[in-house]
């Protein structure tokens, strides 16, 4: 009735608190308008200055992430007072390899168009580092060659390229059962063709594991720090608090701060004697370390930090020492080696480093050693115990005939046997003093035999 009457419509009798309150909401709502207006030209008034001030390069870098859809580079940016100001000055553009055509088939389709975005944006001064290209995850249950077609052009644009890429992961499954899994081994093939940055759910335990796994493997994770975090059953040691003169050298190694350590050892050598670090601070941290991996509370990478901790203090014990015409720490001798025919040294290198940080003098002969080069050796350094190591069931008929000769000879020796292939049984068989299952047994037995 209000509207009929303000249309000049006539017969029709308008209640008068009905146009008042009508009177009242256009008066609001012009005055809404006008607000909107005001602020519309503040702020077109805000950005206009930014775009020209002198810092218009730090000002346009804020906001500098933009997606660049193939060929609409052009268009993308023309929102922007100026193409190439705006551009040059961007953080980042992430390329997707499409055009008017749409997602081109094949792998070299996309690598084409991925290579014109690249100089593209590098015409317009982007650097090469802050070009991103998406492959694009096309839905295998739909076109199923599509998956080795985007691991393909991934491939290429690492490879050929030299660009970070991006790609989204779970379109891959769509209409599938089971997505979790064809998302967690696509994933995989993906990081291993060369994905830096994949857009995936990181409340899915299954590819949180994939990433964490691929890292370690991948030596992105070094020392396994971060997969040791999260599956270690231990919650992550915190960085140091402590102020570096508060720092302890137990502490030191418990962490595998290597400088550290150096540090406070160079730092207690002016206070006391050598040997009271030794068997007062350097041994027990080292014991308590290898207590804990035997526990399952610590893991090889730290213990071998640990040991690379132990191995710079050793290191500045020895130079003091040598500084002051003193006598070097020496435990006494041990002889290590790899069996003839074995070429696979990595444990053998770990009981090495393990032994030496505890005082021992190691001789290493290295891999592949034939029985008789052990023999000679362990009679010219009248070692008391020779550590024999195997990987390979092919070299075990090696690892006892080396044990035979040891005995033919009557070195005054014993044998400690260890590798992935060894059992305890199978070593008393073979005529091995002892078995070690790992580095830090093979110190306890030497405690036993050398002292």
């Amino acid at each position: 009735a209000a509207i009929a009457s303000l249309d000049g419509v006539s017969n029709v009798t308008v209640n008068q608190d009905v146009r008042d309150r009508f009177d009242k909401m256009m008066a609001s709502l012009n005055y809404i308008v006008i607000l909107v207006v005001i602020c519309a030209a503040a702020l077109a008034f805000i950005v206009l200055y930014n775009l020209t001030n002198i810092n218009i390069t730090e000002r346009i870098r804020e906001i500098a992430t933009v997606k660049v859809l193939g060929f609409t580079l052009r268009e993308t940016a023309s929102y922007a007072l100026s193409e190439n100001l705006v551009l040059s000055a961007l953080g980042a553009v992430v390329g997707l390899p499409l055009d008017e055509q749409g997602i081109p088939k094949t792998a070299e389709g996309r690598f084409r168009i991925a290579k014109r975005i690249l100089d593209r944006a590098l015409a317009l001064g982007i650097r090469r580092e802050n070009v991103y290209i998406d492959c694009l995850t096309l839905t295998v249950s739909a076109e199923q060659d599509g998956a080795v077609q985007t691991l393909e052009a991934l491939r290429r644009v690492k490879e050929e390229l030299g660009l970070k890429t991006v790609l989204g992961v779970s379109n891959i499954s769509f209409g599938l059962p089971n997505r979790e899994l064809v998302n967690h081994s696509f994933l995989l093939m993906a990081l291993q063709n060369g994905l830096d940055l994949p857009i995936m759910n990181p409340n899915v335990a299954s590819m949180m594991d994939a990433v964490r796994s691929y890292c370690l493997l991948a030596n992105i994770d070094r020392n396994a720090t971060d997969f040791i975090a999260a599956y270690g059953n231990a919650a992550p040691k915190a960085q140091p608090a402590a102020a570096p003169g508060d720092m302890t050298l137990d502490f030191a190694i418990e962490n595998g701060l290597k400088q550290e350590g150096a540090r406070i050892t160079r730092q207690l050598l002016e206070q006391m004697d050598s040997m009271e670090i030794v068997n007062g601070q350097l041994i027990p941290a080292l014991d308590k370390a290898g207590a804990a991996f035997e526990q399952g509370k610590l893991f090889l990478p730290q213990l071998i930090q640990a040991a690379g901790v132990a191995q710079a203090a050793f290191g500045e014990i020895r130079s003091y020492l040598t500084a002051h015409n003193a006598a070097p720490v020496n435990r006494g001798k041990v002889i290590l080696a790899t069996v003839k025919g074995d070429i696979h040294d990595i444990g053998k290198n770990i009981v090495k480093v393990l032994m030496e940080n505890y005082g021992y003098q190691v001789i290493d002969l290295g891999r592949d050693v034939p029985p008789e080069t052990i023999v000679v050796a362990a009679l010219e350094h009248q070692v008391k115990l020779v550590g024999l190591s195997a990987l390979m069931t092919t070299t075990l008929g090696a690892m006892e005939e080396t044990i035979r000769q040891l005995h033919v000879n009557n070195v005054p020796c014993k044998v400690v046997v260890g590798g992935a292939v060894l059992t305890a049984d199978y070593a008393a068989q073979i005529g091995a003093d002892y078995y070690a299952r790992d580095a830090k047994e093979s110190v306890d037995i030497a405690k036993q035999v050398v002292g």
